[in-house]
């Protein structure tokens, strides 16, 4: 449980860190539909998944200040800066994943793009549920750990998809250097998926590491 001051204030900053990846997310699942229906607006939607992840950025600064101030008894705190770094990996990602749509500019086929589609909603998907897990750790444990296995179905979803995409474009005509341009853009948003079950997995071990 959560006593002083401090500790209150990181939790709500937690929760604003989440808010900032789940914007980083949605735009950059906007980004993905106007880059596939050919809408040039995806460039200027991409500056706002790197806002969303500069601002993520800024409130994991803020949290681990408050940790360095304090927050938390000293075994503790390394468990919370990493959880806050497993968080932000999400949004770095997404501006990973936009940068790669933005500068090189991948010709995607129309047997992929629902693939693509479907592959960042599942990673959206298990960072939600994460987020969701993260709300519920100082209230509710039991549904924290339900929540932490809807991330993990998620991603196993999500690698699925990612593995059929991945064969579909290599069993296609296309040229090879085509086809490795577009797995690494399928491998990039599957990564999505991984972060949110990483961090979810750091969750789960500051728990079991709670004294009884």
């Amino acid at each position: 449980m959560l006593f002083s001051r401090k500790e209150k204030q990181v939790e709500q900053l937690f929760s604003r860190h989440c808010e900032k990846v789940t914007d980083a997310l949605k735009h950059l699942e906007g980004l993905l539909s106007a880059y596939l229906n050919l809408n040039k607006e995806f460039k200027e939607t991409s500056l706002k998944v790197h806002q969303s992840e500069q601002e993520a950025d800024i409130v994991k600064q803020e949290i681990e200040s408050l940790l360095y101030q304090g927050a938390f008894l000293p075994i503790n705190r390394g468990d919370y800066i990493l959880l806050a770094e497993f968080i932000d990996r999400v949004a770095n990602q997404c501006e990973k994943t936009a940068n790669l749509i933005v500068l090189t500019r991948p010709a995607i086929p129309e047997f992929l793009a629902s693939d693509l589609r479907d592959l960042l909603a599942k990673g959206k998907a298990g960072f939600d549920s994460f987020a969701r897990a993260l709300e519920e750790v100082n209230h509710d444990v039991k549904r924290m750990k339900q929540l932490v296995q809807e991330v993990i179905t998620f991603e196993s979803e999500a690698d699925r998809v990612q593995w059929e995409a991945i064969k579909k474009v290599f069993k296609s005509e296309i040229e090879l250097a085509y086809k490795l341009h577009l797995r690494e853009l399928i491998m990039d948003i599957g990564e999505i998926s991984d972060l949110a079950e990483d961090a979810s997995e750091r969750l789960g071990i500051m728990v079991v590491k709670r004294p009884l």
